[in-house]
């Protein structure tokens, strides 16, 4: 087959340049966008910065801290050397390889609020190295049933060994009745105290029938029934004529309605009767 002569241009033709594939152009990124990228990104960035620093602080910080170690304990508010001691020791073993910033206050506070004649405590740290705790204790105003101390509030709490308690009263009772007896006392010694008694030991039975033992070695037996009324009739007899007598006045029996029966020591009533009626 033959081949086809190539065609000339014509005549005042010009021939146009073959096209150029076009660039592949990079979208244009708008600058807000940028900024919002480094925006969500930073935070990642600083916390990565920071956690490596968290690592390296670790590595170093025992030894640092080991530089501030806890050089006193101080105990303010405890008055007896039993008690300072035992407040110590519940210490000693919270506090024993810690330093300064590392000792556990929450878990001290607890230790000491625990003890029984603790009412209240506080803790706190000292820069450079002191520890210093607070403590209220609770305030013993009698013995009861010879195993209990009570607080002025009333509230019972075991610390017998930790106390002096020579000047106590005793007080003893049911074993559920301690608010009652402690009411009782207390208002029997107001009445007392107008003549300058005051009671070292009240016995009460199951029916409130107190006996009670005088820091004059006077011993008073009253019933509940007007208990104060019995009371004050003893005090305006004692002040005007039992406590002026010779004798020494042993008993009293005040569980009568229009009277009391007098016991004496030494010296007896005429008749030799030990008991007289006033």
């Amino acid at each position: 087959m033959a081949s086809r002569p190539l065609r000339k241009p014509a005549r005042g033709a010009v021939r146009k340049p073959a096209r150029k594939p076009a660039r592949a152009r990079l979208p244009k990124v708008p600058l807000r966008a940028v900024a919002a990228r480094l925006g969500q990104a930073l935070p990642w960035l600083l916390a990565s910065v920071a956690l490596g620093m968290v690592a390296v602080a670790g590595m170093h910080l025992p030894r640092v801290l080991d530089g501030y170690p806890v050089q006193a304990v101080k105990v303010e508010g405890v008055k007896d050397a039993r008690r300072q001691q035992e407040v110590q020791l519940a210490l000693s073993a919270l506090v024993r390889g810690e330093n300064f910033f590392s000792v556990p206050l929450a878990r001290l506070h607890q230790e000491v609020s625990d003890l029984s004649w603790v009412a209240e405590t506080e803790v706190r740290r000292r820069w450079p190295g002191e520890l210093i705790l607070k403590v209220q204790e609770r305030e013993p105003v009698a013995i009861w049933n010879d195993t209990t101390l009570v607080a002025r509030d009333g509230e019972p709490f075991q610390a017998l060994d930790k106390y002096n308690t020579d000047n106590l009263p005793r007080l003893s009772g049911p074993a559920l009745r301690l608010a009652e007896v402690m009411s009782y006392y207390h208002s029997m010694s107001r009445i007392l105290q107008d003549v300058g008694l005051g009671i070292r030991a009240v016995g009460v039975n199951a029916r409130l029938t107190a006996e009670l033992t005088l820091d004059n070695e006077i011993v008073l037996v009253v019933d509940r029934d007007q208990y104060a009324h019995k009371l004050r009739r003893f005090v305006q007899l004692y002040r005007t004529s039992l406590e002026a007598d010779q004798r020494a006045l042993v008993r009293v029996d005040l569980r009568y309605a229009d009277g009391m029966a007098v016991t004496w020591g030494d010296v007896v009533a005429p008749q030799n009767k030990p008991d007289e009626r006033v």
